[in-house]
């Protein structure tokens, strides 16, 4: 619109939300999760920040030697540049890969180990990640992993709103910023971790669609 563009051209607009099952929601008790550890899951183009994740990684270590970070998601070509990538920053023996699960409810039921959930996208000119859904970040939600997430996706503005994660600018110094401090601050974890949980909870097709699954609400 701020471009030139014709509203009344380009109506009617529907949203159409998108959200969780309640069989994807599974979340541990909190002093269950691994210690200082930060998860990724998703494809690993560039353009979902995977290589800005071990950059940032490479900080974060020099603060908390024992964190690790763990990768679900496929294609081998990019994960030997992404295991490459951490040897050349020496961060190799602190970054784990686990392969790639298609089935969303494992994947939720084995990502809930961790502490916090990375949604890391790139902010690449034309890219789709600007409009389209970040549904890693409510797969996070689902595990009861808060999420840290960059300025590019239209959904990091209601989980900043909601208080259910951390939004940053798509630098290393930011993400490992926004990592240490979740990581370090058990009052400033537990409430966003809370506000990540009651999102998914509110965020399921059963809620948004009732009428569809009667006496599931």
């Amino acid at each position: 619109v701020k471009a030139g563009l014709d509203e009344n051209k380009c109506k009617p607009v529907i949203l159409v939300p998108n959200a969780l099952f309640q069989n994807q929601i599974h979340f541990l008790p909190e002093g269950e999760q691994k210690k200082n550890s930060v998860v990724f899951a998703g494809t690993f183009g560039i353009e979902n920040g995977t290589k800005l994740a071990l950059d940032a990684f490479a900080l974060v270590v020099k603060k908390i030697p024992d964190a690790t970070l763990h990768f679900y998601g496929g294609d081998k070509v990019l994960e030997d540049a992404l295991k490459k990538h951490a040897t050349v920053l020496q961060i190799e023996k602190c970054v784990l890969f686990h392969g790639f699960i298609t089935d969303a409810v494992k994947l939720s039921t084995t990502i809930n180990q961790y502490k916090i959930g990375l949604a890391p996208y790139v902010a690449i000119p034309g890219s789709a990640r600007f409009y389209a859904d970040a549904t890693k970040i409510r797969l996070y939600f689902g595990a009861g992993l808060p999420a840290i997430t960059t300025h590019v996706p239209p959904l990091g503005i209601e989980v900043e709103k909601k208080g259910a994660g951390v939004v940053i600018q798509d630098n290393p110094k930011d993400l490992a910023d926004a990592i240490v401090t979740l990581l370090t601050d058990t009052k400033k974890y537990t409430a966003t971790r809370k506000k990540a949980i009651a999102y998914a909870k509110n965020n399921t097709w059963e809620m948004l669609h009732p009428a569809l699954y009667p006496g599931e609400r």
